[in-house]
C-alpha cells in the first residue's frame, strides 16, 4: 500500500523493484522520521529529513541493511563518517554518523551481503546522542526507509 502510494506520488521511482531491507542496527526505532521537521536545534534547522535517525548505543554494530556495493566512504558534513552502498534496481542506502569501519571495509572490501557489518555507531557529524541516520534513495530520489522495511517509533 505505502509503496504505491508513493510510485503514484512520483512516477519515476516504478522503475525500481522495491527491495525488502532490514534495520541496520539491532533493536532499531525510529527517533526522527523522513519528511519535513521544525528547528531541533542551533545545528539542525527547519527542513527535509530525507531519512531516518535509529538510536543506538555507541560502539553498536552497524549491518547493511541489503546485499550490494559500496561506493562511497567518506566524512560528510553533518553526517560525519558516512558509507553509501547502491543495490539492483537503482536503490542507495546511507549509513551516517558511523566511527570506526569493520576491518575488512576499511581495508577496501566492496561487496557487502544483508546484514554483513560496515562499522560502529558513534558521535560522528553533529547529532544530539548516539544513533545512525539512514537513508534510501532510489534513482536519486529520497524515499522513506519505512516504505521497504518495518521498524516502530521510539
Amino acid at each position: 500500500m505505502r509503496i504505491a502510494f508513493l510510485l503514484a506520488l512520483v512516477p519515476s521511482l516504478a522503475l525500481a523493484q522495491p527491495l525488502p531491507l532490514r534495520p541496520p542496527v539491532l533493536r532499531a526505532c525510529v527517533s526522527s522520521p523522513f519528511g519535513w521537521r521544525h528547528t531541533l536545534g542551533p545545528h539542525v534547522p527547519d527542513g527535509f529529513h530525507n531519512g531516518i535517525d535509529l538510536p543506538a548505543p555507541a560502539g553498536a554494530i552497524v549491518h547493511a541493511a541489503a546485499a550490494g556495493t559500496i561506493t562511497v566512504i567518506k566524512r560528510q558534513g553533518l553526517g560525519g563518517v558516512t558509507v553509501h552502498i547502491a543495490h539492483p534496481g537503482g536503490i542507495t542506502t546511507l549509513y551516517a554518523h558511523l566511527g570506526n569501519l569493520v576491518p575488512a571495509i576499511a581495508k577496501g572490501k566492496r561487496a557487502v551481503a544483508m546484514g554483513e557489518p560496515l562499522g560502529h555507531v558513534a558521535r560522528t557529524g553533529v547529532t544530539y546522542g548516539t544513533h545512525v541516520f539512514f537513508a534510501v534513495f532510489v534513482n536519486g530520489q529520497a524515499v522513506d526507509p519505512l516504505t521497504m522495511m518495518t521498524v516502530p517509533r521510539c
